[in-house]
């Protein structure tokens, strides 16, 4: 499954020890001006308080509250500091940066404290709302489809992921869900399953004209076991079953649909995630790289490989507008119409119908320029510009583009 102000200002308040609290300064009573007219002097405003001194040492204790939901566990894993390491100047900023990336929080406030012959964290989060219904719907050419997602990003209070949902309408239905673990047991291993069950017509067009169609059926089961090698960067690697049963559109006069297919295999994926969770978008580097290539020993009908590289880069501009160049290639070889990547409606390539453009070679990049409306509770209303740019290979014909346009986004 696919997730985008300034840099937030990670402030860490501190008490200090052994402060007094100073008595007013006697005031002079109103002079009297001749004719008896009274005067006062003008109020000032009372100088800012400095901010309160950082302290550091070896951390003697953390405490956590706010947390009502998402469980001790998870926090304490996510700040990667504990009793008994060294607190510096930078690690209190550190820290909150760390618990916001985990998408779980409003505010984080971390403050320090003398705890023995070191130092005591107090650690206070707000929760947000992470069960999330996500309605669909889309029309286009008498195309209509709707639907309903439910994702829930605290599971259990342990920060595991669960989607499921599926989407319908005059073309045919789909069916998916996904579970994904971030850390199995507390540990540094992860794991991801995904289903998808689909029956929908699949239309190739060229200027409006449709010049390729069936009924695609398929089942589509994987996961992968994964490892945090470090905190940006996780290498996964598991099994993959897909079977295809094709037929030919329900129309007069269609073409006769590509054979029954199974393909049984393995994927391996790489993630980079070094981004800075924000106000609604992710400040910085996201790569990923999937190839999945079917095995004849495991049971495979046709030959399958896949390989899919992205890479996006954010960055804040005039405050609490974002900036987003994003990269992607695809490439597939085996059966040209079961394996074909659907293009069409999305990032890369937006300018063409959904799932209209085929291709066994895509490459495009995107510029992409968003500022934000409206910001209710569950939500941000964005305003965006961009432009697509790519060249498709399908069969024996190259198509290239380049597409701008403007959109709202929720």
């Amino acid at each position: 499954m696919n997730t985008p102000l300034s840099r937030v200002l990670l402030l860490v308040a501190v008490l200090p020890s052994g402060a007094l609290a100073q008595e007013p300064r006697p005031q002079k009573p109103p002079e009297a001006a001749p004719g008896g007219l009274t005067l006062e002097a003008a109020a000032t405003e009372p100088a800012p308080e400095p901010e309160p001194e950082v302290l550091t040492g070896r951390i003697e204790r953390i405490d956590i509250q706010g947390n009502t939901r998402t469980r001790d566990s998870v926090i304490r894993q996510a700040m990667r500091l504990g009793p008994g390491d060294m607190l510096t100047r930078d690690d209190a900023a550190e820290l909150k940066r760390r618990l916001l990336n985990l998408k779980l929080f409003k505010s984080v406030d971390v403050l320090t404290r003398p705890e023995g012959s070191g130092v005591g964290l107090q650690v206070t989060v707000e929760e947000r709302w992470t069960l999330l219904p996500i309605p669909v719907f889309s029309s286009s050419e008498g195309r209509w489809q709707a639907g309903v997602f439910a994702a829930e990003s605290n599971l259990f209070g342990l920060n595991k992921t669960l989607v499921f949902g599926g989407l319908w309408g005059n073309r045919g239905g789909t069916v998916l869900s996904m579970y994904r673990d971030t850390s199995i047991g507390g540990s540094r291993w992860t794991g991801v399953v995904s289903f998808l069950f689909s029956k929908t017509d699949r239309e190739r067009r060229i200027k409006n004209i449709i010049v390729d169609e069936y009924t695609d059926r398929r089942f589509d089961i994987s996961g992968a076991l994964g490892y945090q090698v470090t905190p940006e960067l996780n290498l996964s690697a598991g099994p993959f079953f897909l079977i295809n049963k094709p037929l030919a559109a329900n129309k007069e006069g269609a073409q006769t649909p590509p054979p029954r297919g199974e393909v049984h295999g393995v994927s391996l994926s790489a993630e980079y995630l070094g981004q800075d969770f924000h106000f609604y978008f992710n400040e910085g580097l996201v790569a990923r790289a999937n190839y999945r290539q079917g095995l004849d020993f495991l049971g495979s009908s046709r030959e399958s490989r896949q390989l899919s590289l992205f890479t996006s880069y954010t960055l804040p501009v005039f405050g609490n507008h974002a900036l987003t160049l994003t990269a992607m290639h695809g490439q597939v070889r085996g059966d040209a119409f079961l394996d074909a990547q659907l293009l069409g409606a999305r990032t890369g390539s937006r300018g063409f119908e959904t799932a209209t453009l085929w291709a066994e070679t895509a490459s495009s990049a995107t510029l992409e320029y968003q500022v934000p409306l409206w910001s209710p509770r569950l939500m941000t209303l964005t305003a965006h510009a961009f432009v697509d740019v790519g060249r498709v290979e399908w069969k024996n014909s190259v198509l290239r583009y380049a597409s701008p346009g403007v959109g709202i986004r929720a």
